[in-house]
């Protein structure tokens, strides 16, 4: 499955010395990435090395990039991985991921439960027992905070 992912790539010696950190001294998006972010990275830290401008050659990069679906890596080293760690990358970001869809779902929940209290009149307990299969009913009352019921 194709992913959108957004990069980085710094080069802390030329920032520390006159550039700043303002910019990146390289950004791009990959709208039709079916990869890893961390294949992405090593892959725009690769082409960074051999077609640097000459101001930057020698100094070390690193490339941070972001999926849209919570993935995230930082490269600082263009070596492909294989084998375990190329298992061990995947499992993080597919955990990203995972943690990333678990956060939207909540907040869609959260959401929900406000509206159901506010437009259909439900009861702040009332809730509380329709969601007791995901929530505690201590992080439900959180959700709902203060409001009547």
């Amino acid at each position: 499955m194709d992913s959108t992912f957004t990069y980085e790539l710094r080069v802390p010696a030329a920032a520390n010395a006159h550039e700043g950190w303002a910019e990146p001294a390289r950004k791009g998006e990959m709208t039709t990435w079916a990869g890893t972010a961390h294949d992405l990275g090593r892959l725009v830290l690769k082409r960074w090395y051999e077609e640097a401008e000459e101001k930057y050659r020698g100094l070390p990069a690193y490339v941070e990039v972001h999926g849209e679906d919570g993935r995230h890596a930082e490269i600082n080293d263009s070596t492909p991985a294989t084998g375990p760690t190329l298992a061990l990358e995947c499992a993080i970001e597919d955990a990203q991921a995972a943690d990333f869809a678990h956060d939207v779902k909540r907040q869609e929940l959260a959401e929900a439960m406000r509206d159901a209290r506010e437009f259909d009149g439900l009861s702040d307990r009332n809730i509380e027992h329709r969601v007791r299969f995901v929530l505690n009913p201590n992080e439900a009352r959180s959700i709902l905070g203060d409001g009547k019921g």
